[in-house]
């Protein structure tokens, strides 16, 4: 099978049929190790490493990281993911990682849905190779200081917003803060259809930063495919053609630690949405 040379490539394993069982740790995280250097430097928390990494379900090769360096900071996301499976490498080791397919892609990469690609599959393998570790550089601890605080923080801002303007809402399980201006009468929003949307984006702090208005066209995209940020996709979700909404979307299903043009990592968006048509 192409995974099975794959595998053999990567980790130079003299012979699958030694393979050793998968154990787990109390997190629930499923791992097998090949190559286990406990002499060598270990893997903590915010280092630096690089890494040959395979991403594949039990039997289909999605992603071939074999031959190319992947260099990023070791930081957990959650419980059981796979930097906590990271940080029980040392340089040279290498280790499979399963996952669960919905948290890696809800909890991890911040989707609101689990591509296609990977098909019915409830598990996701990771094939890891430790290359380099190095700790992490005093320029990349400041930047991540202020991060933290930044994310530590968005919470109270949102709390100041809703206080300041009068506004009683509970979020949805997610996080969104819903709140219907005006409804509508047309088709009801729903996964799977493409929907045509106008908005005004704004800040907490009252500034726009983006405007379909003012573009003169609203943009489309299908419900469910990850076309546009999660707390937008929800929020859609809840109405019907002709509906207008306001929508506070808080970083994490909105763009979490990116940056966006003017979008800051860990900011909380504000979107005006006018359900225009669903197609």
């Amino acid at each position: 099978m192409l995974v099975a040379v794959v595998i053999l490539s990567v980790f130079l394993l003299s012979s699958c049929k030694n393979e050793p069982e998968f154990q787990t740790t109390e997190s629930g995280l499923k791992y097998r190790f090949y190559v286990k250097n406990d002499d060598s430097v270990k893997v903590k928390k915010y280092d630096i490493v690089e890494v040959y990494m395979n991403y594949r379900t039990a039997d289909s090769l999605l992603s071939d990281g074999s031959k190319t360096k992947i260099p990023f900071q070791v930081n957990p996301f959650y419980d059981g993911d796979l930097m906590e499976g990271i940080m029980m490498m040392h340089k040279g080791d290498s280790a499979t990682f399963i996952l669960d397919a919905s948290d890696f892609f809800h909890k991890m990469m911040q989707q609101s849905s689990v591509p296609d690609h990977v098909g019915n599959n409830k598990e996701l393998y990771f094939d890891i190779k430790i290359l380099n570790v190095n700790p992490e550089p005093e320029t990349v601890k400041q930047q991540r200081i202020e991060l933290e605080t930044r994310k530590d923080q968005e919470t109270l801002l949102i709390e100041k917003y809703l206080t300041v303007n009068g506004l009683n809402i509970q979020p949805t399980s997610s996080g969104l803060y819903y709140l219907e201006l005006s409804p509508g009468k047309g088709i009801q929003a729903q996964t799977g259809k493409k929907v045509k949307v106008h908005y005004n984006g704004f800040f907490l702090d009252g500034n726009k930063f983006d405007s379909s208005y003012e573009r003169g066209k609203p943009i489309s995209f299908v419900i469910g495919k990850n076309e546009v940020i999660p707390g937008l996709e929800e929020g859609v979700l809840n109405m019907k053609v002709g509906g207008k909404s306001k929508l506070i979307i808080p970083s994490k299903i909105g763009y979490a630690a990116e940056q966006r043009g003017s979008i800051k990592p860990f900011t909380s968006l504000i979107f005006e949405v006018e359900l225009v048509e669903v197609i």
